[in-house]
């Protein structure tokens, strides 16, 4: 019987006290630094530690991959396998080796499954520089995978949408105003955003801004 590695469980606790990340992406996380620590393991023949994950190298991280497309992952989960493990390493205080991610096809896009835009979410805000813009990366994927918004409509509304209902009016290609339904979990998101975003804007302000206080640009969010 397999038992999970206590730097794992130790890791999976703090996303799930320190972090307050959702089950589901606790779960995920906590999965693929148990793979990597018991990969290790039989890797270099000794127990995983600390010291193992901070002489980790390209070449031990290749090996992991490698080891996982034998067991049939995709190019699109090899790279979120990867991401997480940058997150363990970095938790563990340990440099990830600097490594291409697997190329994702980019073909039809195919439905999202509300925990996978949950656990995006997190991984994008966890990345983000400021606490601030954390904040917006997340209210902003969340707007547009949990309420269908394209990018454009998205950036385009104003302060004057708060404070936010269940419905939001959006404005569209062709200057054509839709309504759609908005999540609670949604409104929280952006209204939460609004509050921690530094810049004093008025009602007319466009709601996402950039790090330097400006438009957001859309090549930031694509």
């Amino acid at each position: 019987m397999h038992l999970p590695h206590p730097l794992a469980a130790d890791w999976a606790r703090h996303l799930a006290d320190g972090r307050r990340r959702s089950a589901h992406t606790v779960r995920a996380y906590h999965a693929v630094a148990d793979r990597l620590l018991s990969f290790l393991q039989r890797h270099h023949g000794e127990a995983a530690t600390v010291a193992t994950l901070k002489a980790l190298t390209a070449a031990d991280l290749r090996a992991f991959l490698a080891y996982r497309r034998g067991e049939g992952i995709g190019n699109a989960s090899a790279a979120r396998e990867l991401s997480a493990v940058r997150g363990f390493l970095d938790w563990a205080g340990a440099n990830a080796p600097r490594l291409k991610g697997p190329k994702v096809a980019r073909g039809v896009p195919q439905p999202v499954a509300p925990a996978d835009v949950v656990a995006l979410a997190e991984e994008v805000a966890d990345d983000a520089r400021e606490p601030w813009i954390g904040m917006r990366d997340w209210a902003l994927l969340l707007l547009l995978y949990g309420a269908g918004l394209r990018i454009g409509e998205a950036l385009s509304l104003t302060m004057a949408a708060l404070p936010l209902g269940e419905t939001l009016s959006v404005t569209g290609k062709r200057a054509k105003t839709r309504v759609v339904p908005l999540l609670p979990r949604v409104r929280d998101a952006i209204e939460g955003y609004a509050a921690s975003q530094p810049w004093p804007l008025g009602r007319d302000d466009l709601l996402f801004r950039g790090a330097k206080g400006g438009p957001l640009d859309p090549g930031v969010v694509r």
